[in-house]
């Protein structure tokens, strides 16, 4: 069974990648119960006028519940995932995303995740169903 390192392509993931230029560079470390990163939201990223688009938040939760599976050495794909976007965050706000597993049942994982500003105020929070995978379903 491959180890999710091998699974995962470190390099040019959009949320994590090392090398994707136009990717969001998250760096998540094993910490708080599960993974956290940090960043700052950059200008580029809005959708609305003067607001960060809530898909890329939701992209970041997202990364952050395979990265708290993939701690546990795990790969799992997302199957489901359920998101709540409490205010509109704009350029400039820091951002601490958390995810954490929550439970596990067979080949699933309940996981969360959630995003913080620099005061600690809950900007968006997240629930998912992560299915683990020995076998990743490409070519």
């Amino acid at each position: 069974m491959a180890t999710p390192a091998e699974n995962h392509d470190l390099a040019g993931c959009f949320a994590c990648g090392t090398e994707n230029a136009e990717g969001i560079g998250l760096r998540f470390r094993v910490a708080d119960g599960g993974v956290t990163a940090d960043t700052v939201a950059e200008a580029g990223w809005v959708s609305w006028r003067g607001i960060v688009h809530g898909g890329l938040l939701i992209t970041m939760m997202d990364e952050a519940m395979g990265w708290a599976v993939a701690a546990g050495g795990h790969t799992g794909l997302t199957g489901r995932l359920s998101a709540r976007l409490h205010v509109p965050v704009v350029p400039g706000t820091a951002l601490h995303i958390r995810g954490w597993v929550s439970g596990w049942h067979r080949r699933l994982a309940q996981t969360a995740a959630e995003i913080r500003d620099g005061d600690g105020r809950l900007l968006a929070e997240c629930e998912g169903t992560l299915v683990m995978s020995d076998t990743l379903p490409v070519g």
